[in-house]
Formats: structure tokens, sequence, C-alpha cells
């Protein structure tokens, strides 16, 4: 999500060039060659020297903050690989449960209907065979011999039955017991996956927090010199700049992607009740840390504060995954062209804006050209401009 930063200054191209670090999470970065207050009070003895080190600081302070998004963004495709992960697992997770349950169930049919058919062939062979026959056939009473055969035919009947019910129940048994085996071996695959995701997604995360922090440090020393140059203060400098970013970021933003055909016909408009509870949820959560796999109270990624919105109105959106929002959006018919968007509907980001292997990112439109998002380690749940690098064509509408 970072290249919509533009360098300021006539300087910046080539000073953010020495500043960032590849999308990959890595040390940090060669070549940071920061101003020092000895250089900042040497540029204040001429108008043009102050001029260059104003450009130079505030090219660096833009790349600060490119850095850190760049970071960000690899942490976010990280923790949603496992999320994806997770998901996966809690399915496969619940459908070994239920066959493990109707394996248990059906074991216990087939006992009891293997102990009845069993009952029933003893008690033929106690009366019935060939003293039962002989009795029948040796009876003076035509009516009660009719009668006898009538019932032995019944009994007869009613075993073969149980018999062929037995055996029903003893072969679904067994291929429930089967199919069980087979979902706790998948079970345990996917887990092996998620550990291994929620791994690879934990060391991403904590060196962006890592490398932010460093960061973070530099920045304060830049605006503190930055505002020495300019006889200002460093908080008016940190507002302008991160005022002056926001703007050209709005100019340089590319147009909405073209959606093409739609995939559903278009879903009716949202519940206002239901968008207005999502959306004053989501609200209250501003300043909250993000945190990798955070689903709350305080802390929030991505997908956890999305759910967690619409979840306390009582509407399913998906499971915790931005991939997995996308698509129950899509399954449920509830997708909408970026241009017919409204308040509560759900943005989503994947490389490129293809969203054929997965997303990365899903914020919540709240009007205006604006959204809210629990954006990456570092920053806390906030509402931003929408961005339209790598944004979806289509938008989720969660309620009817």
């Amino acid at each position: 999500m970072s290249r919509h930063f533009r360098p300021i200054g006539a300087l910046a191209t080539v000073v953010v060039g020495a500043v960032l670090v590849a999308v990959g999470i890595v040390g940090p970065a060669a070549a940071e060659d920061y101003p020092s207050w000895d250089d900042v009070q040497a540029a204040r003895q001429n108008e043009a020297d102050t001029q260059a080190a104003i450009d130079e600081i505030e090219g660096l302070l833009v790349g600060l903050e490119t850095e850190a998004a760049d970071l960000g963004r690899t942490a976010q495709v990280k923790a949603e690989a496992y999320n994806a992960a997770n998901s996966a697992l809690e399915d496969a997770t619940a459908a070994a449960d239920a066959l493990a349950r109707q394996s248990k169930d059906a074991a216990a049919k087939a006992t009891e209907s293997s102990q009845r058919a069993g009952q029933l062939i003893a008690q033929l062979a106690r009366t019935g065979g060939g003293s039962l026959t002989l009795e029948l056939l040796m009876s003076s009473n035509a009516d009660d011999l009719l009668g006898s055969l009538g019932t032995l035919t019944k009994v007869s009947a009613q075993a073969g039955e149980i018999y062929r019910q037995a055996v029903i129940d003893k072969n679904l048994a067994g291929s429930l017991a089967e199919q069980a085996k087979v979902a706790q071996t998948k079970r345990a695959e996917l887990a092996a996956t998620a550990k291994s995701a929620y791994t690879e997604a934990q060391s991403a995360s904590d060196a962006a927090l890592a490398r932010l922090a460093e960061k973070q440090a530099a920045s304060d020393q830049l605006y503190a010199q930055l505002a020495s140059l300019k006889g200002t203060t460093s908080s008016v400098e940190q507002g302008y700049l991160e005022g002056l970013t926001a703007e050209q970021e709005g100019q340089n933003q590319p147009p909405p992607p073209d959606p093409g055909p739609a995939p559903n016909p278009p879903p009716p408009a949202p519940n206002g009740s239901a968008v207005a509870g999502a959306l004053s949820f989501a609200y209250a959560q501003l300043g909250d840390m993000y945190q990798f796999a955070g689903s709350g109270p305080d802390v929030w990624d991505c997908s956890g504060l999305t759910r967690g919105a619409y979840a306390s109105v009582g509407v399913y959106i998906g499971t915790h995954s931005a991939t997995n929002q996308y698509w129950t959006m899509a399954y449920a018919g509830r997708l909408v062209p970026l241009s017919d968007m409204v308040a509560g509907d759900l943005i989503f980001y994947a490389d490129n804006g293809d969203i054929s292997n997965s997303a990365y990112h899903v914020t919540m439109y709240v009007g205006g050209g604006q959204m809210i998002e629990a954006p990456y380690d570092g920053v806390p749940v906030r509402v931003v401009n929408v961005r339209y690098y790598d944004i979806v064509p289509y938008a989720g509408r969660p309620t009817p």
C-alpha cells in the first residue's frame, strides 16, 4: 500500500532511494545517512543551503513513511496467509468433529441393531428350526396351523429385516469411521500449515514493529531539525508534511479500476440500521492499535475489525480473513462496482487488484471518499481517504 507516497523537494527522489528497503522483511536499510545537527546549523548559513537541507529532510521523512507502509503491507500479506490457513483449519476441525460424532453414533446404532438381530436369531433357534416346524405340521387344528404358519412367516420376515438393517448400520459405521480418520489426518495437516503461517506472520509483524521503532526515532529528530530550519515546531512540521503527503496522494491516485461486467445482479440497498450499527462499532475502535490476528476488544487486524463490526449487529460476513470475506460476499451475490459503493460496504485490496489468488487487506467505506481500517503494525485504527492502488474492482455489501 506504500506506492502512493510522493517525494517532496528537489533532492527527495535521490534521498528516498537510499532509505527504502525491499518489499520483503529485511534488516535495517543500508546507507542511512541522516543529517546531523551540525549539518543543520551549517545549512543555515545561507538561503540556498537552508532550502536544500529542507528538501533533503522532507524527502527523508516521506521515505520513512513510505518504508513503514511497505513493511506494513508485507506484514498484512503474511497475516492474511495465516488468517486463511486458520480459517481452513477451523472448517476442517468442525468437519472432523462432526464426523467423529456421527461415527460414534453410528457405531452405537450398529451395536444395538446387531444385538437385536442376534437376540431374535437365538430365539428362533431355540423355538424354531425342526421342533417348531414339526409341531405346527402335526397340529390337528387347521385354523391353528394356518395361524401359526402366518406368525412364523412374519417372525422370519422381521428377523430378515432386522438382520439387513444391522448390516447397513455396520457398513455405515465403518464408512463414517474411515471418513473421520481421513478428516483427522487432513486437520493435522492444516494445523501444521497454520502453525507455519503463524510463525512467518509473527516474524514479519515483529520485524516491522522493530523497524518502525528505529524509523520513529529518526523521524523525531528529522522533524525537530526541519522545525529548526524553518523556525516552527516539530508538531507543526509533522502536521504540514502529513497534510501535504495526503494531498499529493489524492492528486496522484489512479482512477478506480473498470470493474467490467457485473458478476451478479446488483444487490438491493443496504439495511440502514445494520450499517449504522456496524459503523458505530468501528468508529468506537478508533485509536485501538493494530495487532496481527487481533479480533478485539482493544486490538484489531483488518478482517478482525470488519468482522467484529458486522457481528455486533448480527450480520455474518465470513471468517477472520479478508479473502474469505470477499468470497462470502461474492457467493451471496453481494458485490457492487466501486462506483456504486455506499457507506458500510467492504473494500478489498489484492496484488494489482487481482482477487484470483487472495486479498491482503479489507476496510469499510464510511462515505465521502473515506474508509475506516485497521491498517498495519504500529498504526492504530483510523479513517483515511480510499486508496486505489491494489484495490479490487468490487466492494462487498454485507446487508440486504
